[in-house]
């Protein structure tokens, strides 16, 4: 229903700009003009673990209930840990599926993107439309970059050890799995695109492409009001992607804002409505802060609404994001587009 980049601009300055005005405009480092939603192209984080959970669920390879060990980094604790090792020096213990969603767990993913290999990511990160432009009305949307290992039959893989230099793109490493598994690596995405990743997990397995509204009439902004009827864009199912699929990564989903040891429960958890989704922080480098991320749907138990959140160098997407999509929710409710739960 809405695509927001902030910051904004006054359209009214743009008809008479003042040469000091116009200066400003363009000279603002935070790129006033520069629409976020379609053409920022960002490392989603952890937002993509729930790509990484399909992927190891459809391989037929994983035990979704079986409980993976997490010390807190997977060989060394110098590198390829979790947030928590690196804040705390602690690891989550043992967790299955469900619970490492909930939690953020590097290291799960970590081991079950060694098991199925680099492919079966790609694979299902294509599906969900990673890589690819949306096809939303807007010229110039930005499609991301989703890495991809060179075909089985001909492997260029170095063994494990090696770390990717950074000049290097044509040979794939095993920290290019273990990156893309916790959607760092290379890959990078549009807000929009990880918005559709969680309209697909809500809707049943259907992808959908995005469409403005052209022209200005009347829309609804409570039930009952007069609003224009829009036709709604053709869903295309995700081919090979089943229920039961769905069902495990909507719980974990869930249990990241509604369980207490969820990484979105202290700053997304509302009273009034279920609100499912995957917090992210996304590592920059060169020294600047990470990207703040909050990816999901709402409500949780019959989605009307995905969204994602996100703020550059923000730092932790729980933390920072988390509130942000809070407040998104809150909205809908004021305005009547989506209903609280009925007191008990």
């Amino acid at each position: 229903v809405s695509a927001v980049s902030a910051p904004r601009f006054s359209l009214q300055e743009l008809l008479h700009p003042t040469p000091e005005q116009w200066k400003e405009m363009t000279t603002d480092p935070r790129r006033p003009f520069f629409h976020r939603a379609t053409h920022m192209t960002v490392a989603p984080g952890s937002v993509f673990k729930a790509i990484t959970a399909v992927a190891l669920l459809e391989s037929g390879q994983f035990d979704p209930d079986a409980a993976q060990f997490c010390q807190g980094f997977l060989d060394r604790p110098d590198r390829h840990r979790c947030y928590i090792y690196s804040h705390y020096g602690v690891g989550h213990g043992e967790l299955n599926l469900s619970q490492a969603l909930c939690q953020s767990c590097n290291v799960y993913f970590f081991q079950g993107a060694k098991k199925i290999g680099p492919h079966s990511l790609v694979h299902w990160a294509e599906r969900f439309g990673i890589g690819q432009p949306t096809g939303i009305d807007v010229p110039g949307e930005q499609a991301g970059n989703l890495p991809k290992p060179p075909p089985r039959e001909n492997p260029s893989v170095v063994p494990v050890g090696f770390e990717s230099p950074r000049d290097s793109r044509s040979r794939w490493y095993p920290g290019d799995t273990l990156g893309l598994a916790i959607g760092q690596s290379r890959l990078t995405v549009t807000p929009l695109q990880m918005a559709r990743v969680m309209a697909a997990i809500a809707n049943d397995g259907f992808l959908i492409t995005p469409h403005l509204v052209k022209g200005q009439g009347p829309v609804m902004i409570a039930p009952g009001e007069s609003h224009q009827s829009l036709a709604a864009p053709e869903p295309l199912p995700i081919p090979g992607l089943t229920e039961g699929t769905l069902a495990r990564v909507r719980e974990g989903l869930e249990m990241v804002v509604a369980h207490p040891k969820g990484t979105g429960y202290k700053t997304v958890r509302m009273k009034e409505v279920k609100i499912a989704g995957k917090t992210g922080t996304a590592e920059v480098g060169g020294g600047l802060p990470d990207h703040a991320w909050f990816a999901g749907y709402v409500p949780a138990d019959r989605p009307k609404y995905a969204f994602a959140i996100v703020l550059e160098n923000a730092g932790s997407g729980g933390q920072n994001a988390g509130p942000i999509a809070r407040q998104t929710v809150e909205t809908l409710l004021e305005v009547g587009l989506i209903q609280g739960q009925e007191p008990r």
